[in-house]
């Protein structure tokens, strides 16, 4: 990662012996290599050039500063740098310089046994007198806590970042001009901040730089509405026994939405879409009747019974929690229409069964629990 303006290149650290030492030819077709440096580590390379005419500049010295340490290097003759054993995965700030001639400060950031080239400048002043400088030292703090912020990057006006703060917060900028200037402050839990102070003639400046905490932005969460749970089915439990029992596959759940969804003409209808509920159908006294029965379910269960009409003695009937009893001429149709029905509850043998509705025929046959109202 490079943070200002610059060209970079990456690569995985080769770590074959030899150091390859480039003299011509393209820099892009050639792989630095730092033998006896431990894998993890970084490298730093590029060319060393004259801001003014891009012209290679040899012996050049280029350090790599990071919070708590530094590493050198020298350019070749060709301008080219190789920087070996340089921290990974905190903040760095690379600069050439040339006797009493700067370049300006590059900001980085490597992951480990990266390898990442970085082109530098020096900066050949002409004749004119040189400008008053001074030194700005200072802490980077976290406002709310009071505490160091370590591996901020800190730089004075336009040379970019020239320092990161170390474990303590402390930094230290050198050769900063004379008069009004801006300190400018990155840190990733933070962001960049910029403040303008006064810099006195060739003196010391103490600073304390208070960060308060980047609010990062984030994605909008998006909302789905599934559906709108009914009332009596809430203060019944029917949500509770649904979401507990579905998560170990027991019983058998339908509510409003579910039924409108199959636009289902009877109640029948909705039950015969259910596993292991099949519908019988009898005699009533002026129309067949249907009667759900629970396949696999105690034979005695599903035995049409004689008395003046056919009824079939299947899965105990609750509605609204209530135990009913169907009489003779009264089929599951009889009790309540599709639209009127908010949920329906099918178990299908004392396995699954809630003890609010394990009366000793539902144990054997089932139970069928029907919810009318909203």
């Amino acid at each position: 990662m490079l943070y200002p303006n610059g060209r970079v290149r990456r690569g995985l650290m080769n770590c074959a012996i030899g150091l390859i030492v480039v003299t011509s030819g393209d820099l892009a077709a050639q792989t630095p290599e730092c033998p006896g440096y431990d894998p993890a580590d970084g490298i730093i390379w590029g060319v060393v050039r004259a801001t003014e005419g891009a012209v290679p500049v040899p012996g050049a010295n280029v350090v790599v500063r990071w919070s708590g340490g530094e590493t050198r290097a020298q350019s070749l003759r060709n301008g080219i740098y190789i920087v070996c054993g340089v921290r990974t995965n905190i903040p760095i700030l690379v600069q050439a310089s040339l006797e009493q001639f700067d370049g300006q400060s590059v900001a980085a950031e490597l992951s480990e046994g990266e390898v990442l080239e970085v082109p530098l400048g020096v900066a050949f002043g002409g004749t004119e007198a040189a400008a008053v400088t001074g030194r700005v030292v200072g802490t980077v703090v976290d406002r709310s806590t009071m505490r160091a912020v370590p591996n901020a990057l800190v730089g004075a006006g336009d040379r970019g970042f020239t320092s990161v703060s170390d474990g303590a917060g402390r930094f230290q900028l050198d050769d900063v001009d004379e008069g009004l200037q801006t300190i400018t402050v990155r840190h990733l839990a933070y962001g960049e901040i910029e403040s303008a102070f006064q810099m006195p003639r060739d003196g010391t400046l103490e600073v304390q730089v208070l960060l308060d905490p980047a609010v990062l932005p984030v994605a909008p969460i998006e909302v789905e509405i599934v559906g709108v749970r009914s009332h009596k089915l809430e203060m019944s439990g029917f949500y509770e026994r649904r979401d507990f029992n579905e998560r170990l596959g027991l019983g058998h759940y339908v509510t409003r939405l579910d039924i409108e969804e199959r636009g289902a003409g009877q109640v029948s209808h909705i039950l015969s879409d259910i596993p292991r509920v099949q519908m019988m159908h009898g005699r009533c006294f002026t129309s067949r009747c249907d009667f759900p029965v629970i396949v696999g379910s105690n034979p005695a269960c599903r035995k049409p019974r004689q008395s003046g009409v056919e009824i079939f003695l299947g899965p105990s009937l609750y509605l609204n929690g209530r135990r009913v009893r169907q009489v003779a001429g009264q089929g599951i149709n009889d009790f309540a229409k599709p639209g009127d029905i908010a949920g329906i509850e099918v178990y299908t043998g004392s396995g699954d069964l809630p003890g609010e509705f394990a009366d000793f025929q539902a144990q054997s046959c089932g139970a069928i629990v029907l919810w009318t109202g909203r």
